[in-house]
């Protein structure tokens, strides 16, 4: 039977965000092939007909200068002039009030989904341990709690608050997170967090200048921010946050993390011996840009017991010049990223999938939501074993989580060591 992990998807952020869209996975929207901020793949119709076991529900809160700097002012215009109390909840909201909003939306989605099935269709479970999913049924898929980005804990200093009181009550977060079950917290994002510099997020696409093709921003709506800080510039509260996650057990995600960095955070999780996940990116190879994985980098994650959760969307899987008048058909170019990691490392134990559906990701053409997702399967058997593919799908996801997800190391809590 095939089965899959989904490392990078983010249903909760339609079903919180769209004002029109109901609390389930039974919502109708579009999820065709043309790229939509509206649109809405995970829905239950294609949900069941994947080979989705588990999806990582990944909750981003939008970030309140991203909303505020990051959207062209033509943008911000016909926002406030189009849809005002929409784009004043998001420009205005405490990001941790708006992350546990998406955490109970996507848990009464869970409910709300699962009392209209019927018969042997596939339920929703949310898996709060990996127990949970071990003793999950053949007809239950598990959804689990993953969040994008370390501004949620607080986007500064409040007024009156040092560095360490912002600390203890990330500590105090964090033991809530623990508890409703969070997997995984991704480090860095769009933009600037009080842990971890971020790449620029703002993707490039081909244009022609000057009658040549060249690689230029796509940021007619919308451009994300590089961090202008390295890695402990702002003491030591990325280092903590890290430490303190390995030592929770909940995987740390390096997507969008800069590469001083993440190279910080091999050596933290090597020490520790916890892997690390990097769930939704390409690499270096095919397409040179800091957000994607030197070889190196694979082979540091790959002996880490870490995984690569490869994206499906060709913006980061192919050089945009070399995407200049394609087809946008997306899964040989998927395979060709898998091979050269077994190639590279000698197997596929670090190999791994993040959709990103349901994010700002564009698609691939050929695999564009959950119910096409047995199409990766049936072309990676030209090419890889029946173990090679469940492990890729499956196996090497469902054992970083089991390495990484609870079982605590310590119960000595992390102190805030010198600061700053």
């Amino acid at each position: 039977m095939d089965r899959m992990i989904d490392l990078h998807c983010h249903p909760s952020l339609k079903m919180h965000y769209l004002p029109y869209l109901r609390s389930t996975f039974h919502a109708k929207m579009y999820s065709g092939p043309i790229w939509n901020p509206l649109s809405f793949r995970y829905q239950y119709g294609n949900l069941k007909r994947s080979p989705v076991k588990v999806l990582f529900c990944t909750h981003y809160v939008i970030e309140r200068d991203f909303v505020a700097k990051g959207v062209k002012p033509h943008s911000r215009a016909l926002l406030w002039s189009t849809v005002p109390y929409f784009y004043g909840r998001i420009r205005f909201a405490k990001p941790w009030e708006s992350l546990l909003k998406l955490m109970e939306t996507c848990e009464v989605a869970v409910r709300n989904t699962n009392r209209w099935v019927f018969g042997k269709n596939p339920r929703l479970v949310m898996a709060k341990s990996p127990a949970d999913i071990d003793g999950l049924a053949d007809n239950e898929i598990a959804v689990v709690h993953a969040i994008e980005g370390p501004h949620v804990f607080g986007y500064e200093l409040e007024k009156g608050q040092t560095l360490d009181d912002y600390w203890q009550r990330t500590l105090q977060r964090l033991d809530y997170l623990e508890q409703r079950g969070v997997a995984m917290i991704g480090l860095a994002h769009f933009w600037d967090n009080l842990f971890v510099p971020q790449t620029d997020g703002t993707e490039l696409i081909p244009k022609v200048k000057d009658n040549q093709v060249v690689a230029g921003r796509d940021d007619l709506l919308v451009a994300m921010k590089r961090a202008d800080w390295r890695w402990g510039d702002r003491g030591r509260l990325g280092e903590e946050l890290v430490r303190e996650l390995f030592r929770r057990g909940i995987l740390a995600d390096l997507s969008h993390v800069q590469v001083h960095a993440r190279e910080a955070i091999y050596d933290i999780a090597r020490e520790v011996g916890r892997p690390v996940i990097v769930s939704h990116v390409g690499l270096k190879h095919f397409y040179d840009h800091e957000y994607n994985l030197s070889d190196e980098e694979i082979k540091r994650i790959h002996a880490l017991g870490g995984v690569i959760g490869l994206i499906l969307s060709k913006r980061l899987l192919v050089d945009p010049i070399d995407r200049y008048g394609d087809d946008g058909n997306g899964i040989a170019d998927l395979i060709e990223n898998m091979k050269y990691i077994r190639q590279l490392t000698g197997d596929v134990s670090a190999i791994g999938i993040g959709t990103d559906f349901d994010g700002l990701t564009h698609p691939f053409k050929d695999c564009y939501h959950p119910g096409q997702l047995h199409r990766i399967i049936d072309a990676m058997k030209a090419h890889f074993s029946p173990e090679e593919i469940d492990a890729v799908m499956y196996g090497n996801s469902w054992r970083a989580m089991e390495n990484g997800w609870g079982s605590r190391r310590s119960e000595t809590p992390v102190s805030l060591r010198s600061a700053g």
